[in-house]
């Protein structure tokens, strides 16, 4: 998963041969208890030697800043084929945390019906699909990251579904009901520009596993995004959620990219 709340304004570090990109996070400083920012970008030019060695006087220079502002905790994700990147991230002290995979399902008009029980949203809804959210998501980062406690990590996404439903991290939650209870949801975002969609989160409830429920939550999601004018949609899991992968695969969904989520603490 990753961060989608409001950061303010990037920090950038320019050099004749490369560049730097820094952005402090303000929603998740505000979950975590400590000053958090994000590395959004990392080039520099040359052979593998010539842009590692710049990619880490850029990193020093990063993490210089960032001290001098108080940030306590710096996250980055990479392009699995990105060494130069990952080693100067290595080199600086960073931690992999986890991994990503991305996919991709271009949406042609071909989903068939509706999934039976699906429906969206109400504000009904909200203590349940937050009961879920507290339990459901263990293969997260926030999960992975030793630096934040169980409890963290668990008000972290708690609050990320919450602001989801609300409308202010995504433009639409699909549910997915079992024996008169919701058993599954998917949140979801969609571009109008690019005409592109993004499932956010997926969650289900403990006792409905097993039962399909995500993947007819995930089915409804997917025609509310053919319905907003969608041209493609993709969604992101780490790499040790197989059940996830599976899933995805079993929709149509095409793997297109990998990532890594690496962290230090300054």
């Amino acid at each position: 998963m990753a961060t989608t709340q409001t950061s303010a304004q990037p920090n950038r570090i320019e050099t004749p041969t490369g560049s730097a990109e820094w952005r402090g996070l303000e929603w998740d400083s505000q979950q975590f208890g400590i000053a958090a920012a994000r590395l959004e970008l990392l080039e520099a030019s040359g052979s593998y030697a010539e842009a590692r060695s710049i990619k880490s006087e850029l990193l020093a220079s990063v993490l210089d800043q960032c001290r001098e502002t108080g940030v306590r905790h710096l996250s980055a994700r990479v392009d699995t084929e990105d060494f130069t990147t990952i080693h100067a991230l290595e080199k600086a002290g960073f931690e992999l945390l986890d991994g990503i995979q991305t996919f991709l399902q271009p949406l042609n008009g071909n989903l068939g019906p509706a999934p039976p029980g699906t429906r969206m949203f109400e504000p009904r809804d909200l203590p349940e699909i937050l009961e879920i959210a507290r339990t459901a998501f263990i293969f997260d980062r926030f999960h992975a990251d030793p630096a934040l406690s169980p409890a963290i990590a668990e008000q972290v996404n708690e609050s990320w579904t919450r602001n989801c439903c609300l409308g202010t991290a995504a433009d639409a939650v699909m549910i997915a009901q079992l024996d008169g209870g919701i058993a599954s949801f998917v949140t979801c975002r969609a571009d109008r520009q690019t005409r592109h969609g993004i499932i956010i989160l997926v969650a289900t409830a403990e006792w409905a596993r097993g039962r399909g429920a995500a993947r007819r939550a995930s089915s409804a999601a997917l025609h509310w995004f053919a319905g907003q004018g969608m041209k493609s949609v993709e969604v992101g899991t780490q790499l040790r959620n197989i059940p996830a992968t599976r899933l995805y695969e079993n929709l149509g969904f095409r793997l297109t990219r990998t990532s890594l989520t690496f962290r230090k603490i300054l």
